[in-house]
């Protein structure tokens, strides 16, 4: 089911290079897509909620990483997308079934995992724009220092992650 629905996503417009193209689905064609399959390589989903009246994103800066992203974490086995998608936005804004249907994902693109907190090596991220004013967010403090609302070009300043950078390069070009 999981290989299915990921390789019908992947394309070439939606990479963000060409090589990231050919990596996915060399990874999709090698199996164990889950982190519970392969602690190393596995495939993600992230979500960019987005505010298209204020015009501004919310990240949120990740305890585990330390960095400012966006929300979204690891697929776990047996789940498909929409189910991925409704768990970590459940787990990490307190929103349940945000999604009814799977939206179409809007980016895919491959981190290198450099931190010594994870196991994880790299990750094959697959990208959703939830448009929200997040009116209905309760956040999980466990998970985050803290989380913001803000304009593309203050989030610009904040989010040094590249695969993040470019969902923001994403937002910027849709306004």
């Amino acid at each position: 089911m999981l290989y299915d629905q990921i390789k019908k996503i992947i394309g070439v417009s939606i990479c963000d290079s060409e090589s990231t193209y050919t990596n996915f689905l060399k990874r999709l064609e090698e199996g164990t897509f889950t982190r519970d399959e392969n602690k190393q390589t596995h495939f993600c989903a992230y979500f960019l909620p987005y505010n298209a009246k204020d015009k501004k994103v919310f990240i949120v800066h990740h305890k585990k990483s330390g960095l400012w992203l966006s929300p979204g974490g690891h697929i776990d086995e047996g789940e498909g997308l929409l189910e991925t998608l409704n768990r970590e936005i459940d787990e990490e804004l307190g929103v349940k079934q945000f999604f009814h249907k799977a939206p179409s994902p809007f980016l895919l693109t491959i981190t290198p995992i450099e931190n010594k907190v994870q196991p994880c090596k790299v990750h094959f991220d697959i990208w959703y724009l939830v448009d929200t004013d997040g009116a209905n967010f309760n956040v999980d403090p466990k998970e985050f220092h803290e989380t913001k609302w803000l304009t593309i070009d203050e989030a610009e300043k904040i989010v040094t992650d590249r695969p993040n950078r470019k969902a923001l390069e994403f937002v910027r070009a849709q306004k």
